[in-house]
């Protein structure tokens, strides 16, 4: 448990920042969500990104092409 200072500062636990490389002077990023908040890196962040990116096909336009072309043939049997 951390304990928030009166200026707002709060100190990271060292096995915290021991596990996650964080050295002094290092910006962190806090969002706040549904759940409560979020810490972390810019990197962390970014890999986060990229993570939920994946999810989708390579390319949305080539998955509109295809879904438009199965129309056509569904149309044309029609």
């Amino acid at each position: 448990m951390m304990t928030m200072g009166e200026r707002g500062r709060v100190v990271i636990p060292q096995a915290i920042r021991e596990a996650q490389d964080l050295k002094p002077g290092d910006r962190l990023m806090i969002f706040e969500d549904e759940h409560g908040m979020t810490v972390m890196t810019r990197d962390q962040l970014e890999a986060k990104v990229w993570a939920d990116f994946r999810q989708y096909p390579d390319s949305l336009a080539d998955e509109l092409i295809a879904e438009r072309r199965a129309e056509a043939l569904k149309d044309l049997e029609d």
